[in-house]
């Protein structure tokens, strides 16, 4: 178990000297590769392209048949399929690259070796490549689900508020099946938006990168400039009738706000408190995959609230923060998060926390490790003051 990061490029530097050294490159993938059409890539951002792989993965691995539909694809099964997808701030290259070419500039692209000035290209196609709501649309577009399909933005709790909204919708009997999830792609070629992150001195300054949550060594979080998750959240029944392989039940979603700051925690805590006191009522919680951004202020402030809610380390369920590996995603986090805490239920293990010096009364194992997990939490809270709780079960098939 390692984090994944790699040091920034020094195109990154032209204008700016970084606090923070490291980041979490955005994946490097063709959906050409997967069959779908050069051209139909060729008018996405990367947050849509991220969006569509995570789908068509997610699919594969919940069993559904796709197959060459009439114009794209087809996923039988899915005639009343919603979409709801999570995302923070939404790719920008795109609208960079257009500004500067509409202002007739040149940029300048340095690495350690050469200098390069180009003139950028006005892309005729970036009013639909910047819409926040493309990832949802090209997934609904692309494999045929005629069901309703948004995007929705809480920041860094995107993606636990897009599988909260699934959960209610079909417990409401909107529809039996949605995609649901968060996805993000911050990645610009010169490193701006990482500066915006860096400026706000939110950012991990350790000398190797690595952010350590709830650790006395930690400083900040661990950029991550593009990643997503996408779920397939469905009915109970509908998925043992064509004999799914459930990873976990979802049991519970509560969300709030701090109304406190457009950047902070409120250092009381109160709204999240509220929060675990409502989903954890009469439940013994085994679980949780804390926010664990990092940040010196967020993880005390997180810390207290564990501590109110469960009381001292030997009552409190077991903690990690899936950031330390992964690095902070913004609008995908939320959706990652709950994918590992699902998949922790149903393997029965938890992952460790790559940090030293662990805060203290707080029940944070350091080594992956096997442990029977009947219900689990996932936490996500976001710039602006959204708060938001996931709770999951273990599945099982009798009951």
């Amino acid at each position: 178990m390692k984090t994944c990061l790699t040091e920034i490029p020094k195109s990154y530097e032209q204008t700016y000297k970084f606090k923070s050294r490291y980041f979490v490159p955005k994946p490097k993938f063709s959906l050409t590769d997967l069959g779908f059409h050069k051209s139909v890539e060729g008018m996405m951002e990367e947050a849509a392209r991220i969006s569509v792989l995570c789908t068509k993965l997610a699919l594969e691995d919940a069993g559904f048949r796709i197959s060459d539909g009439e114009k794209y694809l087809q996923v039988r099964g899915l005639e009343n399929c919603g979409t709801i997808i999570g995302i923070g701030m939404s790719s920008l290259q795109t609208a960079f690259d257009s500004y500067l070419a509409h202002m007739n500039q040149i940029t300048h692209i340095a690495d350690s070796e050469t200098s390069v000035s180009q003139s950028p290209r006005f892309n005729r196609m970036v009013i639909p490549m910047l819409m926040t709501n493309s990832p949802a649309a090209w997934i609904s577009i692309l494999f045929g689900l005629k069901g309703f399909s948004f995007t929705l933005n809480a920041s860094c709790a995107s993606g636990s508020y897009a599988l909260g909204e699934a959960y209610r919708s079909i417990l409401e009997g909107r529809c039996d099946v949605i995609l649901t999830g968060g996805v993000e792609a911050l990645g610009e070629k010169n490193g701006a938006i990482m500066r915006g992150f860096d400026m706000l001195s939110t950012l991990t300054r350790a000398e190797d990168g690595r952010p350590q949550p709830f650790s006395q060594q930690r400083s900040g979080f661990l950029f991550n400039e593009g990643s997503g998750c996408v779920l397939v959240l469905e009915e109970l029944e509908k998925a043992k009738a064509r004999g799914a392989d459930i990873y976990a039940e979802v049991a519970g979603f509560e969300a709030g706000s701090d109304t406190y700051s457009i950047v902070q925690m409120d250092p009381s805590g109160d709204n999240i408190s509220g929060l675990f006191e409502r989903i954890c009522q009469g439940i013994k919680v085994d679980y949780l995959n804390a926010h664990g951004t990092g940040t010196t202020m967020n993880d005390d402030i997180e810390s207290r609230v564990i501590q109110r809610i469960f009381g001292n380390k030997n009552n409190q369920p077991y903690i990690n923060s899936t950031k330390g590996i992964l690095g902070h995603s913004i609008g995908a986090s939320g959706a990652l998060e709950a994918a590992v805490t699902a998949i922790s239920i149903k393997e029965s293990r938890i992952h460790g926390n790559l940090i030293s010096e662990p805060m203290e009364n707080l029940n944070l194992p350091l080594e992956t490790f096997q442990t029977p997990i009947e219900y689990a939490l996932s936490a996500s809270y976001g710039f602006g003051g959204h708060n938001s709780l996931i709770l999951f079960k273990r599945y099982r098939e009798n009951e």
